[in-house]
């Protein structure tokens, strides 16, 4: 019996902790338990990438040993609290808290096969504390519908395509958005949805948004550099996969990884503004009122909202290649702090709230 088979048994006894109406285990107790009480409990919490229990796996000079020590961790939002969720010898990332707290959604390369690429990865679900961890399907970069019950995320359509770069969660040459129910899932194996079904364009980077109605996500045409992909633009799609997708962004530059703001009304994105390093950019969820915050010669990446909408998450570059830390922003530009340090590389963060 391989890895897979194993850990695909296990998804039986694992349902049972985290309910198959994908309530999840803590999820379940604030059914019984009083709403203030419960909305009391939440804390604002980013969910994040780090080797800071392996500071000697280099990124700079064996950057495969530094992804596998790769770990997910919590912190809280004003950086004090950091508690590690995962331990394990193979490469986690892409944390996203779900709306309620309870609940992480996380890519890992633990059910790569032999002789796929490294990068390869599959979609787990687990409690906040760490416990309950559970495969669903391949793909990567999960977000949660803001009802809690279903992800989206991107994957290869016809589930043989290989990531176009050796980048962490990097797109499939066929890759589309996904929405996968996670509690029909684990009660009867229930497959995901394709929603942008593009046969020439490579679809990732999902957002949902917090009415629930549209989710928004890059996409560029299959024939570009995956380096610098000059057409990637971002859009907007009905969640449910109906109508035509309407484009936000209309340039020459390279668009990534959107993010909505808690009311709905920015999203914050990657941009190739002003060079070839990525800052970070906001507009409304129309696409105007396009404005850059940062402006400097490193990476600016995975940028995602405070609860509250006044603060931005992202990860740079700080100190040499590979060695990345989490800063923070007011929505508007101003007050840049860094909010991890070194020893150990700190990426990939999601602010949400936890339990």
């Amino acid at each position: 019996m391989n890895r897979r088979d194993e850990i695909e048994k296990a998804v039986l006894a694992a349902s049972l902790i985290i309910g198959v109406s994908g309530a999840g285990l803590l999820g379940a107790s604030a059914q019984t338990g009083n709403r203030g009480e419960m909305q009391a409990a939440l804390r604002s919490t980013i969910a994040f990438v780090s080797t800071r229990h392996d500071s000697s796996a280099d990124p700079t000079g064996n950057p495969q040993r530094a992804l596998l020590a790769a770990e997910i961790y919590l912190v809280n939002g004003d950086g004090t609290n950091p508690r590690r969720l995962t331990d394990n010898s193979y490469f986690d990332a892409f944390p996203a808290l779900s709306p309620d707290g309870s609940r992480i959604v996380f890519d890992s390369n633990r059910l790569r096969a032999e002789g796929e690429p490294f990068n390869t990865s599959d979609l787990f679900v687990m409690n906040t504390d760490g416990s309950g961890q559970t495969p669903l399907t391949r793909g990567s970069s999960g977000t949660w519908s803001p009802d809690g019950k279903s992800i989206a995320f991107h994957a290869s359509a016809s589930g043989k395509g290989r990531p176009i770069k050796p980048d962490p969660g990097a797109a499939t040459n066929d890759n589309d958005i996904f929405v996968l129910n996670v509690g029909d899932f684990l009660k009867n194996g229930a497959r995901p949805k394709n929603i942008t079904n593009s046969p020439a364009t490579i679809d990732d980077d999902p957002d949902w948004s917090p009415t629930g109605q549209k989710i928004v996500f890059t996409s560029h045409a299959v024939t570009d550099n995956p380096v610098n992909s000059a057409t990637a633009e971002i859009y907007l799609i009905d969640a449910d996969g109906t109508g035509k997708p309407m484009r936000l962004t209309n340039n020459t530059e390279e668009e990534r990884a959107p993010a909505w703001s808690p009311d709905g009304k920015r999203i914050v994105f990657s941009c190739r503004k002003g060079g070839p390093d990525f800052e970070i950019c906001v507009m409304n969820a129309d696409g105007t009122g396009q404005l850059q915050l940062t402006d400097n010669n490193v990476p600016d990446l995975t940028s995602s909202w405070s609860p509250d909408g006044k603060k931005i998450v992202f990860h740079r570059r700080v100190g040499g290649p590979g060695q990345f830390q989490l800063f923070l922003i007011n929505a508007d530009g101003t007050g840049e702090t860094q909010l991890t340090f070194p020893p150990g590389v700190n990426a990939f963060p999601n602010w949400g709230e936890a339990r």
